[in-house]
């Protein structure tokens, strides 16, 4: 037993003896933003197919907001170059747009994912859900055409509607 206990203490002083040391580097600064790592896709590329963009963090500039979806503060329509009516948005907290108010005829840029909306009703039942969009404003989530809609992470307004001047 003492001869299995010296066996097994020289081998692990051999190994210190023989292992490299390791460096551990401490980073300073802030962390990696997501949005830093989002593939840039542009208003006409993502209007012709949004689906083929699905499961990968893209970020769109450029897009017109065209309306809520009914009283929602977390769900929109945008203008999407090469698409017959309106694609929708859904933010995925009140904390995505950091404060600023997505209002009506306002520029955004839109970072995210798109997901497919195969079955519009279980969608819809996951956003009451979530508290997304009310009961009453359903029918506005399902009568949206494209199949899909774009789950933002991160909005930001680039651009704020102007008031009309008669």
């Amino acid at each position: 037993m003492i001869m299995a206990f010296l066996t097994a203490a020289g081998f692990m002083y051999w190994l210190s003896v023989r292992a490299a040391p390791v460096e551990v580097g401490v980073v300073d600064g802030d962390a990696v933003v997501e949005e830093d790592l989002a593939t840039v896709v542009t208003r006409e590329v993502f209007g012709t197919d949004p689906m083929a963009q699905a499961d990968m963090l893209i970020q769109v500039p450029g897009l017109l907001v065209q309306g809520p979806v009914g009283t929602s503060t977390l769900a929109f329509f945008v203008q999407v170059p090469n698409q017959a009516g309106s694609y929708l948005i859904k933010m995925l907290s009140d904390e995505v747009t950091d404060g600023e108010v997505v209002a009506t005829g306002s520029t955004i840029t839109m970072t995210g994912q798109v997901r497919a909306m195969s079955n519009p009703d279980s969608v819809a039942d996951s956003w009451i859900a979530s508290g997304a969009i009310v009961e009453g404003d359903r029918i506005l989530l399902l009568v949206s055409e494209g199949g899909s809609f774009f789950e933002a992470e991160a909005v930001d307004v680039t651009g704020v509607p102007r008031p009309d001047n008669n």
